[in-house]
């Protein structure tokens, strides 16, 4: 019992607001193309990543949180995030070391499981990727989780996480050719500049000045009167948080976080009572949060007593008998008259 009790007051506490994504800038300037769903997954996936983790772990989500996080169609949600994952299995990022003089290709996923009949899923990143996006000491970018997901245009997301790079800057200038393979856009696609500009540029620049916080806007670069390179400035936008859309996004991704980092704390607990990652989402997939929060609570206080010989079959009675931390924590001794 005291190495339980241990582990519980040594855990380090998450802090609130939004989720951090970090990765390695050679990832950040890594040539791919993902759908937004795709870039939706990898983005909630390296949210999960913890500051200590030294190997990726295997994530564990339920079908429908990932129905939520990447806006699907409710109706066929199994098969749209079965398409969603075997995707990530094909593509292939290019990551290109100028001081090594290396290149790079590495697909995103080595591993995905299905648990039918339990409405959960387990992935895992190519542990090729951990230099890029564990254990990161120097030469990396962070941007805040809501402002990722906020964006409808994987465009946009790409371009953010680029000027992020050099937000202390404050301007970067990047050949077009560049430009369209970071954002994974093939050469039979938006040939013209015109419209180029019209359905990537105008778009990503329209949603990263209403919905992050950076104010971007950007010049042509010339050469024999061919667009050959785009000048982007970076400010801070002003109105970061403000208008009443923002306020909204900014809501609903707090909500979204707060969801999962709850849901990512009770399974800890729940595994360090003995269950496995999956029985522990079994139980909270048929359990309302707070009615298990509320028995590891009150089991705890046994625990802590010295009255739970077997704490694991405790937590399973408490939560089936809905038990309360308040039925079992120390009254005070009454006064006497």
């Amino acid at each position: 019992m005291g190495l339980l009790r241990l582990s519980r007051k040594t855990r380090k506490k998450q802090k609130g607001g939004n989720e951090l994504v970090i990765q390695h800038n050679h990832l950040i300037e890594a040539k791919y193309h993902l759908t937004l769903q795709e870039k939706r997954l990898v983005v909630l996936m390296s949210s999960r990543i913890k500051k200590e983790d030294k190997e990726f772990q295997t994530y564990t989500f339920s079908i429908q949180e990932l129905s939520n996080f990447l806006e699907l169609n409710n109706r066929n949600i199994y098969k749209e995030i079965d398409a969603v994952v075997s995707k990530l299995f094909t593509r292939v990022l290019i990551i290109r070391n100028e001081i090594e003089n290396s290149t790079t290709k590495i697909s995103w996923l080595t591993y995905a499981k299905y648990w039918h009949g339990q409405g959960l899923i387990q992935l895992t990143f190519n542990q090729k990727l951990k230099p890029y996006l564990l254990d990161i000491k120097e030469r990396f970018t962070q941007i805040n989780i809501g402002d990722l997901i906020g964006l409808k245009s994987v465009y946009a997301m790409r371009i953010l996480e680029l000027l992020k790079q050099y937000e202390s800057i404050g301007n970067r200038k990047i050949e077009l050719n560049d430009l369209r393979e970071y954002c994974g856009i093939s050469q039979d696609q938006y040939c013209l500049y015109a419209n180029f500009k019209r359905k990537v540029l105008e778009i990503s620049k329209r949603e990263i000045n209403e919905k992050t916080d950076l104010l971007i806007n950007y010049k042509e670069i010339k050469t024999s009167r061919k667009v050959t390179a785009i000048q982007f400035s970076i400010k801070l936008n002003p109105n970061y948080g403000k208008t009443h859309f923002e306020k909204g996004q900014a809501e609903k991704a707090e909500l979204i976080t707060k969801e999962l980092r709850s849901k990512n704390v009770l399974v800890d607990e729940l595994m360090e009572y003995g269950f496995s990652k999956i029985a522990a989402n079994r139980i909270l997939k048929n359990n309302q949060e707070s009615n298990v929060a509320n028995a590891i609570k009150a089991v705890d206080l046994q625990v802590q007593k010295g009255k739970a010989k077997n704490p694991k079959a405790m937590l399973e009675t408490a939560i089936k008998e809905g038990w309360h931390p308040e039925k079992y924590r120390d009254k005070p001794p009454k006064k006497a008259c």
